[in-house]
């Protein structure tokens, strides 16, 4: 989601190709630019950046960019853990829904749930209780609402790069978490983060509906 709205909102033109593939660093996304695999949302959009001559980030001041900085790391490095425990951890038997695959194939995703608890562990996060855990996640999410506030996009009126990077996560939140603790504070108890969601979505995504199937904007 990160880099396809990136692309997006650059306006780079790319063909995407779905599927379960692992690129050159054993991780999804990657991409194969001019003959060559790149992996690494981060590391491809820096590349484009330059090979593009793009920089959504240019309009910017230093200490926005900092900002900015900080909020992707955050987002990156600690609020995806919570996302995946809830998923990976805690709703397991909801993955062959979710993930639209054969029962079969869960046997080989139990292995990915017994690698994705040892990442856990070794982040950090993975060692806190459940009500901790969801606690320093729910701060992450009412930071991003709290600097968010009502502007449009997360550092004005325009999108930069960390709203692919934050879009890229809330996403995940709103429409594959429905019942969950994330989706409570995203879509009740901070509803400026939906509709930052649905701006997004509306205005990047107008084939939304066609990819997903899924024209609720709460699910």
């Amino acid at each position: 989601m990160k880099l396809e709205t990136y692309l997006r909102i650059t306006g780079i033109p790319y063909e995407p190709i779905y599927g379960r593939s692992m690129g050159p660093k054993g991780k999804i996304p990657w991409i194969e630019y001019n003959g060559e695999a790149m992996g690494d949302s981060g590391l491809i959009i820096e590349l484009l950046n330059r090979e593009k001559g793009v920089d959504l980030n240019q309009p910017l001041s230093d200490a926005d960019k900092a900002v900015s900085r900080a909020f992707t790391k955050m987002v990156e490095e600690n609020t995806y853990w919570g996302l995946t425990q809830y998923r990976w951890i805690d709703n397991f038997d909801k993955l062959q829904e979710l993930f639209e695959i054969p029962w079969i194939a869960m046997l080989f995703m139990r292995r990915i749930r017994s690698n994705t608890k040892q990442k856990l562990m070794a982040h950090g996060i993975g060692r806190h209780s459940k009500d901790d855990l969801e606690g320093i996640i729910e701060k992450d999410l009412k930071a991003i609402s709290t600097f968010l506030g009502a502007k449009p996009y997360l550092m004005g009126d325009e999108p930069t790069e960390v709203d692919a990077v934050v879009f890229g996560q809330l996403s995940e939140i709103v429409w594959t978490a429905p019942d969950s603790y994330l989706h409570r504070i995203v879509a009740l108890d901070c509803p400026n983060l939906l509709a930052y969601c649905n701006r997004i979505k509306d205005r990047y995504w107008p084939d939304w509906d066609q990819l997903t199937g899924n024209t609720n904007t709460n699910q």
